[in-house]
């Protein structure tokens, strides 16, 4: 996970752009070991932030992140 986090600050614009509700964030997927593993963040270019969100399998990640999302 330390690689992809790395991986994301010298080029925050490196993950995948969602679309409609989740517009405005980005999911890189990585693996560890056998299982693939999904990195959903923020970038703010105004304030050079990243903002780190949800980390997890595939199964149910988008789901549980638009929870989280609208419960912000």
């Amino acid at each position: 996970m330390d690689e992809t986090i790395r991986g994301i600050l010298a080029d925050p614009l490196s993950g995948a752009p969602k679309v409609g509700a989740l517009k405005g964030v980005r999911v890189v997927k990585y693996k560890v070991g056998p299982q693939q593993l999904l990195l959903a963040y923020q970038f703010d270019p105004k304030r050079n932030l990243v903002e780190a969100l949800d980390v997890g399998p595939h199964e149910n990640f988008y789901r549980e992140l638009q929870k989280y999302l609208d419960a912000r």
